[in-house]
């Protein structure tokens, strides 16, 4: 998965597995596996402007300029467990409840599939807040369910991702070929917690072939400031994809609890 994360695993029925990042070290011994279903510039002065030409005429009037728009809040909001997530953008909507789990490569998320995602709540990454480093988000996409819970977000992606196989159109991020997915650019990923809320935008996102994904350092740097990684699996029409889906985004707004 992306800048830093894991894949998504299948649940039992279907086993999940993802690439093992041999080459970054991290807390685990071996390294990380991604899970994920099998199927200055000079200062130049100003030039005076030419003197108006005299008129009779008095100069028409002119409107203030609009006030500039308020800058999001940027409260302070302490580490906590997500218990709601949600995604938005023009082409859909999820909301879904969050779980936590550990650290165990592969990574599988647990738990009910079609209104659920999970973070890594320790061994990987850290709880979001307002001052912290990267979290990891994992949801299952599924071609075999219609419903799980980030089949809308996989289903968009592997749109563009297709389109770029067909035109073998790649991207090398660390070393790794990918395939830049930009129609989830400017998409806004929400996590609430009991500390506030906080609110990232995505910024940049790409599939890769399961068996490297894990080798992409930048998805495995868990030190990369206020980040939110998404990862998924690749589902388009009922077809599962060999891709892990990795979305990067940063956090704009952050908003305490009044409680």
């Amino acid at each position: 998965m992306d800048v830093p994360p894991p894949a998504v695993a299948p649940r039992s029925r279907r086993p999940w597995w993802i690439a093992a990042a041999a080459v970054v070290v991290l807390a685990v011994a071996v390294g990380l596996v991604l899970a994920t279903r099998s199927h200055p510039a000079a200062h130049r002065h100003p030039r005076a402007l030419p003197p108006a030409p005299p008129t009779s005429a008095p100069a028409p009037a002119t409107s203030p300029a609009p006030p500039p728009p308020p800058r999001p809040p940027h409260q302070h909001v302490r580490p906590a467990a997500p218990v709601r997530f949600a995604v938005y953008g023009p082409a859909f909507r999820i909301r879904a409840h969050v779980c936590g789990m550990a650290a165990v490569f592969p990574l599988d998320p647990p738990g009910e599939q079609h209104h659920t995602v999970c973070w890594v709540d320790h061994g990987f990454g850290v709880a979001p807040g307002s001052d912290t480093a990267t979290t990891y988000v994992l949801g299952h996409a599924w071609a075999e369910d219609s419903q799980e819970v980030l089949n809308k977000l996989s289903s968009r992606a592997m749109k563009q991702v297709l389109h770029e196989v067909a035109q073998h159109q790649v991207r090398m991020v660390d070393s790794v070929p990918t395939r830049p997915i930009t129609n989830l650019d400017g998409y806004h990923l929400v996590l609430h917690t009991p500390a506030g809320t906080l609110r990232y935008v995505v910024r940049s996102a790409w599939a890769a072939p399961k068996a490297v994904a894990g080798y992409v350092h930048s998805v495995m740097n868990q030190k990369v400031p206020h980040r939110l990684v998404l990862i998924t699996c690749g589902e388009r029409n009922g077809t599962d994809y060999d891709y892990n889906i990795v979305v990067n985004a940063f956090l704009v707004s952050s908003v305490a609890s009044r409680a």
